[in-house]
């Protein structure tokens, strides 16, 4: 729609404050001008509240979430890292995540036994030492594969859990710097804990339960490790867990 200008007979749009001709201003033109500006004044003032409210209510949302998460974050979660490593190496078949689990002076005792069984001699060169114990642990592999299927997976459930004391945190370290001080130099230990856990491996050809009491994790210089080994291929006789439940 548009309107004439009453000074030249122009044509208008409704919206025009002025003649596009003539330049004739439109009786009332500069109040209207004025009430248009206090309108989009006022609708961006709204638009802009809305927003401030709606930031308010995610960051109070997400921050609901941090500190619910915080609240509920269980110590398992974090020493129980390194054993999901494990379990993840043995799956996919990766050596080198499977012996991350370990502090370093375990890597290398069984690095230098599963190339010893492999190469049939003790060897010094580290790469060959590398390559036999992952020609180890591929052969392992194949053999949880021929036990529980190509697609097995292993879960674990925890029964307790016991974090040592200073004292014995002091005596377990006391007693492995006595075996691996070289090794272990300055580093210290942090944190550790004693649980009971079952292991599961399933697949499509079988499942089996192993469980592990006095199964032991330990924090050294901020990272925490195995202390314990399980092969998921043994078959000892699986011991009463009912207590632990």
């Amino acid at each position: 729609m548009s309107k004439l200008c009453k000074h030249c007979g122009a044509e208008m749009d409704d919206e025009a404050f002025e003649c596009p001709e003539c330049r004739t201003k439109i009786p009332g033109a500069e109040m209207l001008f004025k009430q248009k500006q206090i309108e989009k004044r006022q609708k961006l003032k709204k638009n802009l509240t809305i927003a401030g409210i709606v930031v308010l209510a995610i960051a109070f949302i997400t921050g609901i979430t941090i500190a619910v998460k915080s609240f509920t974050k269980k110590a398992s979660d974090e020493y129980m890292k390194p054993v999901e490593d494990y379990i993840e190496g043995c799956v996919a078949n990766d050596f080198d995540l499977y012996i991350s689990a370990f502090p370093e002076y375990y890597r290398t005792f069984f690095a230098e036994q599963y190339a010893y069984i492999v190469m049939g001699e003790i060897v010094d060169d580290k790469e060959k030492i590398h390559t036999a114990a992952m020609l180890y642990h591929d052969q392992y592999y194949r053999e949880l594969t021929a036990r529980y299927g190509l697609n097995f997976d292993i879960n674990y459930k925890i029964h307790s859990e016991a974090r040592f004391t200073p004292e014995e945190l002091a005596r377990y370290e006391s007693e492995y710097r006595s075996f691996y001080e070289a090794e272990l130099g300055s580093k210290t230990f942090e944190d550790g804990y004693k649980i009971t856990v079952t292991f599961t491996p399933k697949g499509n050809l079988g499942v089996k339960d192993i469980t592990k009491q006095d199964f032991m994790l330990c924090k050294i210089d901020g990272q925490w490790y195995m202390m314990s080994y399980v092969d998921f291929l043994e078959e000892e006789e699986e011991p009463d867990i009912e207590n632990y439940k």
